[in-house]
């Protein structure tokens, strides 16, 4: 069962410029992505909280959001890793001195269908971890429904994904944790014309590369690919960190975000900026 950590939503790419190139019969690539995040619906409350710092609020993580990406990959197995890239810098402090800082872990991940194997090299808030566990199944409905990304013809699909979403909140500084089942429709846009069983974000499962993914207000769109090219690609496997199942990394994600809203429950009224960093 997937579980997701204060989830916040997905958003709508843009465009895409593709380069193709075969050789002989080996079949491996390299394939860029851009997120980006529709902030609309993203909902942002607080006690004493104008719509001018829920506004300033959405827009740091709608910037924060914009990262790129790359997928490694050949017939069986593939590496998805965030680009390294700069922090982006703050804005004026035009919230009340609250600043948001969405962190991904730094995480390097691993996926072989073949062998049903997914390894996760990432950090939780400052320690290494080694997430080793099966793939988690992609139970895709194909739509038939067809466009143009770049010069590839890709096909719809669909996943109804059922999962537990746990939120944790100050409330007159009570912490409060809340767990619930939610459900996210994630779309896919495969084409058969590269195929590999392998998509941005560790989705697989389809008789094509992902172009793009969204889920719910999050959007993985692919800017370019090169297939075959002349430098031979490689995939290692991630091996760094406590090697830890996917069940393991969540209840030290819980706790660990726990521990950081107790923390900052206090200061942030001395004029100071509180920082507040979600995710790693």
């Amino acid at each position: 069962m997937r579980k997701t950590l204060l989830i916040l939503s997905l958003v709508q790419g843009m465009l895409v410029g593709i380069t193709y190139r075969a050789i002989g019969q080996k079949f491996e690539g390299i394939a860029s992505y851009k997120s980006s995040m529709n902030i609309e619906s993203v909902n942002i409350a607080g006690q004493d909280m104008s719509p001018e710092m829920q506004e300033s609020l959405r827009k740091q993580i709608a910037q924060q959001m914009q990262r790129d990406y790359t997928l490694t990959f050949n017939l069986q197995e593939a590496i998805w890793k965030e680009d390294a890239a700069l922090e982006p810098e703050s804005p004026p402090s035009s919230n009340g001195g609250m600043q948001i800082r969405l962190s991904t872990g730094n995480s390097k991940s691993y996926v072989n269908p073949g062998k049903n194997e997914f390894l996760e090299e990432t950090e939780i808030f400052g320690k290494k971890f080694l997430i080793a566990d099966e793939l988690e199944p992609f139970n895709w409905k194909i739509t038939g429904e067809k466009k143009k990304i770049g010069d590839y013809t890709v096909i719809k699909a669909e996943f109804l994904d059922i999962n537990e979403q746990t939120t944790i909140s100050l409330d007159n500084s009570e912490q409060k944790t809340e767990t619930m089942m939610d459900t996210t429709l994630i779309t896919a846009w495969y084409t058969p014309e590269i195929p590999v069983s392998q998509g941005p974000a560790n989705t697989w499962g389809l008789p094509g590369l992902i172009l793009e993914l969204k889920q719910g207000n999050l959007t993985f769109l692919c800017t370019k690919v090169e297939l075959n090219p002349a430098t031979p690609v490689t995939i290692e496997k991630p091996e760094k960190g406590k090697r830890v199942s996917r069940e393991e990394a969540d209840k030290i994600r819980d706790e660990k975000m726990q521990e950081m809203m107790k923390k900052y429950d206090t200061g942030g009224e001395d004029g100071h900026t509180r920082t507040i960093r979600i995710g790693g």
